[in-house]
């Protein structure tokens, strides 16, 4: 049961949802904006052209989702469902109840004190070494994809995987390079350039 909107991104969009156990989760909806476009509740291509790339984009995001379950750790956002339904795809995602490590940079810096940034760090090296083990890249590590939780735990969300490869198979998208002025590696500015573990680890320096 959807309870509120939470976001929009480029490539979907989030929802605050009720899950059949009561539990709260987060919904993520397949949902490339400039793609797509909603039909009462049908998600469909903007025009007919399109529409087989749009399905090839579902389809991508239905197979990251069953890769991204298996990330079991606690830096890491939980994935424990996916399903398609209104002509799209949605997952859902553990709730984090806390703030994303940009609001707390503008909202409250004293926060994180030199102590704390170091812990931050060490765990999310760990965790950024674990999806790397499994030969998953992140490709979008920046202050607003690391949440804190209320116990300073860190916690990394919205994998940018899901969102290179769709890239490649949409036409449309291979334009929007997926990339965070200050946070990017050179090599996302360009297309086709080599991308690998080490591009993680600039942003996660970036970010720190």
């Amino acid at each position: 049961t959807i309870e509120s909107f939470l976001n929009s991104g480029g490539f979907g969009l989030t929802y605050l949802a009720r899950d059949s156990l009561e539990r709260t989760v987060v919904i993520k909806e397949c949902f490339p904006g400039q793609l797509c476009m909603r039909r009462g509740k049908t998600v469909r291509a903007r025009n007919q052209g399109q529409q087989d790339e749009f399905r090839a984009i579902v389809r991508l995001f239905v197979q990251e989702a069953r890769r991204l379950a298996k990330l079991d750790h606690p830096n890491i956002v939980g994935v424990h469902q996916v399903f398609e339904d209104n002509e799209t795809a949605y997952m859902a995602l553990d709730f984090v109840d806390g703030q994303d490590m940009h609001e707390v940079v503008e909202n409250d810096p004293g926060r994180l004190t030199p102590e704390l940034i170091v812990t931050l760090l060490k765990k999310l090296l760990e965790a950024v070494t674990f999806v790397h083990q499994l030969h998953i890249l992140h490709r979008d590590i920046s202050p607003d994809n690391i949440l804190l939780d209320a116990g300073d735990n860190p916690v990394l969300i919205d994998f940018g995987a899901a969102r290179e490869k769709a890239t490649r198979a949409s036409r449309t998208l291979s334009s929007l390079l997926v990339v965070k002025d200050g946070y990017s590696p050179q090599e996302f500015y360009i297309e086709g350039s080599q991308q690998g573990p080490s591009s993680d680890l600039y942003a996660l320096g970036a970010t720190f």
